[in-house]
């Protein structure tokens, strides 16, 4: 990123004209514009020209016609791309496929997305996976190629659905990128339901992304199969609309796309005053998982293990320890913790306080509860206590942690 921001203005200078082309018909685009609301809030305003359009759409001849100082983008396309180049002016791209000659573009980092969901089904013990995209979409490859690198490491077994046809584009001007892959898997059920009887149960399938993780719940409810007990689905994007209309309401990963439009803005803001910029791409990392109904469930092969993590689940926060967990399902301290092992590659103890740390960053993120209080709700003597185990176990304090969810360090390229 660019070394420094200009927060101050000359007054006596007209503010700059910038044209925002990001689409306003899903909530990624939609939370970027916010996030560049809000620095225009902070920093000054511009005289913006936004048209609501959606995300492939061309930009119109009437624009190409006027002049701007910048342009910030969710550069979705080839024609796009090449006529915002001809507008010669600073650019700033939301989207991460296309580059901007001499301008950055920021993008949800993938790899983080891969890896929150690789964890989400690990620690609810799957150990059969599922991936499920769009071959040849960009952010679906990537996201595919991580998650699959985390299986291999960990030895989880790992299924990749395949269209049996290849897309077919007919129309590249009409039918491009993304939201033709979207629209042609709609024609997918068949397929995708034959790739889900054919699955290891119970599985968990990562999907690219919630317009992906709707059609595949589709299909597991006209295969006739379970959700979750059989099937759990992560989408990405936590488009809200998507995911409750899914069947059951879809679980998500939600992406910081207001901070992109906010660092987009600012960087905007360094490349029309001549900055240049320390790299041409920024990943920034996303927030959390909505977990909704799709995978809301826990998963292993072992019926006293399964009773233990619900028990668990109920009464970690209440201050229960190992032995409570092992007099609650009829077995041995020593038994416990050798099935947990077995089936979960942690200890009893490691997953009590798993819960509870989950329950604290909940607190930190949808509440103003002082320290106190939080240890008070989850089971530590003392705020104090409460502060060496979450440094323990997230690597910073509470209070670091309240700062800077959402503010995390992006990743340059």
């Amino acid at each position: 990123m660019a070394k420094r921001i200009r927060e101050h203005i000359d007054d006596s200078q007209a503010p700059p004209r910038v044209l925002l082309l990001i689409e306003s018909s899903r909530a990624y685009g939609r939370d970027c514009l916010v996030g560049i609301a809000s620095y225009l809030r902070a920093h000054g305003m511009w005289n913006v020209l936004h048209l609501e359009r959606g995300l492939e759409e061309e930009v119109p001849a009437i624009v190409k016609k006027q002049s701007f100082d910048g342009v910030i983008a969710r550069i979705a396309t080839n024609k796009i791309a090449r006529t915002l180049e001809s507008m010669n002016v600073p650019t700033v791209d939301l989207r991460g496929e296309f580059q901007p000659s001499g301008g950055v573009s920021f993008d949800t980092d993938s790899a983080e997305c891969a890896r929150m969901a690789f964890e989400h089904f690990r620690e609810k013990g799957f150990m059969s996976l599922g991936y499920c995209g769009y071959p040849g979409v960009d952010f679906s490859d990537d996201r595919g190629q991580v998650f699959s690198e985390l299986c291999a490491r960990y030895r989880i077994k790992l299924e990749v659905y395949q269209p049996s046809k290849s897309p077919v584009r007919t129309d590249e001007q009409k039918f491009s990128g993304t939201l033709f892959r979207e629209a042609e898997g709609e024609l997918q059920d068949l397929d995708l339901i034959h790739w889900l009887v054919s699955l290891p149960k119970p599985v968990g399938i990562f999907c690219c992304n919630d317009i992906r993780g709707r059609q595949l719940l589709g299909a597991v409810q006209n295969a006739g199969l379970r959700v979750p007990g059989q099937i759990a689905v992560l989408g990405v994007d936590d488009d809200e609309v998507i995911c409750e209309l899914a069947n059951p309401p879809l679980s998500s990963i939600q992406p910081n796309a207001q901070r992109i439009g906010f660092d987009g803005a600012a960087m905007l803001a360094q490349l029309m005053v001549g900055e240049i910029p320390e790299a041409p791409l920024v990943l920034i990392p996303p927030i959390r998982i909505n977990v909704r109904q799709s995978s809301d469930a826990t998963c292993v092969d072992d019926a006293t293990v399964a009773l233990a993590l619900e028990f668990i689940g109920n009464n970690a926060c209440l201050g229960i320890g190992v032995n409570d967990v092992a007099k609650a399902v009829s077995v041995s301290r020593a038994t416990l913790e050798r099935r947990f092992k077995k089936h979960l590659r942690c200890s009893p103890r490691e997953e009590i306080e798993r819960v509870r740390i989950a329950k604290v960053k909940t607190l930190l993120v949808e509440t103003d509860y002082k320290l106190e209080m939080i240890a008070s709700m989850t089971a530590y003597t003392t705020a104090s206590h409460l502060s060496i185990a979450f440094r323990r176990v997230v690597g910073t304090t509470p209070g670091e942690y309240r700062g800077q969810v959402g503010q995390v360090e992006p990743r340059i390229r």
